[in-house]
């Protein structure tokens, strides 16, 4: 006979849904503090991918004949790449599968008021982590209040 498997649950991922769509949804880990880690080491990438990015675009020639391919497709090509590379570094960073569903469609470099979309999408879910991260720790430090008033002499009356 089969010995029942049981599950236990350690994850704590919350679900957000991106725009009030029922179909974007991220899952994530609001309580992560690796994530400041994560977004160290990875947020100067995404800034010189931003640039190469744009420089490559102001850069554009309208055709060039010392190549086979053509210069638009070699263009595309780049800026595919690119993407491609953002949207890796933006799902490492939220340690969940986030670039895609945020963005479905356009690329993470593109501007808007002066912002890159990567940046936007930064914005928004950090302000998910530090609120949760907020009242995770007051939680934690109201438990600890509690499990050990009665040995640092708060809640009961000190020997005189």
């Amino acid at each position: 006979m089969a010995e029942e498997i049981r599950n236990i649950s350690l994850s704590q991922k919350k679900s957000f849904s991106i725009d009030n769509d029922i179909n974007r949804i991220i899952q994530l880990d609001t309580s992560d503090l690796n994530i400041v880690v994560r977004l160290e080491e990875t947020y100067p990438d995404l800034l010189k991918l931003a640039v190469e990015a744009t420089d490559r675009f102001a850069g554009i020639k309208e055709s060039d004949e010392d190549t086979d391919q053509s210069p638009l497709s070699e263009f595309s090509e780049i800026l595919k790449d690119i993407d491609a590379q953002m949207r890796a570094k933006i799902d490492y960073i939220f340690d969940s599968k986030v670039a895609d569903i945020c963005v479905p469609t356009g690329n993470l470099y593109s501007l808007n008021g002066g912002e890159f979309k990567f940046e936007r999408i930064i914005s928004a879910l950090l302000g998910l982590y530090a609120n949760d991260i907020t009242t995770d720790f007051k939680a934690m430090q109201d438990r600890v209040k509690k499990h050990t008033a009665k040995y640092t002499g708060k809640g009961k009356r000190r020997r005189q």
